[in-house]
């Protein structure tokens, strides 16, 4: 078995072969090994609370069947260009990759096709169809309150748009442009970073993430739900990808937790005016917790003068 990238056959598997190291996954970078490509391909798979996901593993292929899954369905996601083949397999990226091929979103019997709803993360279940958007279920009036604030103040931020039951959202990638989130990147511990961990890898969009979530009370912004994008056939890192992921928004709600005042304390050196240019359209929007978390942290800003 071949892991590729596109159409450039990038690690043997069971040789443990690097053929293409600049297009290899981040967390494979530094060590490429059969246990670093497991744990790749560990956090690629869909949360146990996704619940198409699981029907379709526990009906089509039982339980604990990752190998016949990822033969199955080439381990095709809508977030990367990655896939796994036989190596004297005769097929192309273009064949069967869900940007191009058609691939199953549960409208119908699974047939052999991709099925990058298999290979997302997240809580809230969620699934990929074929109009190219991911659709996430449950309450999710406050992850579009968040996308709101951040174009607002003209962060980058995923599109999204109410459909019966939760939301659309429209993918952030490409065929040319993939997906690494931070846990499967190399270049930072998902257990033990922090926000000066954020900073050094992001510089300003790190901060203006950390602001964000600071002000919407955003306590869930683990390793998942952030990191950059990547060209396809380069494997260069382009840059942050744009933020997604707010469920988690309002887990704090007063003006003084350490949400706050650790964003700002890490910002505020380099960071000043972006703090209160933020803080200062946040404490405007509609969102009344917004508003008085945004004035906190104005106030902890007119404290430091």
């Amino acid at each position: 078995m071949v892991l590729m990238c596109r159409d450039v056959a990038v690690y043997q598997i069971e040789e443990q072969a690097v053929l293409q190291a600049p297009l290899l996954p981040g967390l494979m970078q530094k060590n490429p090994c059969s246990a670093a490509f497991r744990m790749w391909m560990k956090r690629r798979y869909a949360s146990g609370t996704n619940t198409i996901a699981r029907q379709l593993r526990g009906v089509t292929f039982g339980q604990g069947a990752r190998e016949r899954i990822n033969r199955a369905t080439h381990a095709l996601s809508f977030s990367d260009c990655y896939w796994v083949k036989e190596e004297s397999e005769q097929t192309s990226f273009a064949q069967i990759s869900p940007y191009f091929a058609p691939f199953w979103d549960g409208s119908e019997d699974f047939a052999g096709q991709a099925a990058p709803t298999l290979y997302v993360g997240g809580a809230l279940s969620k699934e990929w169809k074929r109009d190219g958007r991911l659709y996430k279920y449950g309450p999710v009036d406050i992850e579009l309150a968040c996308i709101a604030l951040c174009k607002a103040c003209g962060i980058a931020v995923e599109k999204a748009v109410y459909v019966p039951g939760g939301i659309a959202i429209t993918n952030i990638t490409s065929p040319e442009l993939m997906l690494e989130q931070a846990d499967m990147s190399g270049r930072l511990d998902p257990e033990e970073f922090d926000e000066r961990d954020v900073l050094e890898l992001f510089g300003l969009s790190g901060a203006q993430m950390l602001l964000i979530d600071a002000i919407v009370g955003n306590g869930d912004r683990h390793a998942g739900n952030f990191g950059w994008l990547r060209d396809s056939r380069t494997g260069a890192y382009t840059g942050m990808a744009p933020l997604y992921d707010f469920d988690h928004a309002l887990d704090a709600t007063g003006t003084d937790d350490r949400l706050l005042t650790d964003a700002v304390n890490c910002c505020r050196k380099d960071y000043a005016a972006e703090i209160v240019r933020i803080a200062g359209i946040a404490a405007e929007a509609p969102n009344e917790v917004f508003r008085r978390r945004a004035r906190g942290v104005l106030a902890m800003m007119e404290e430091e003068r």
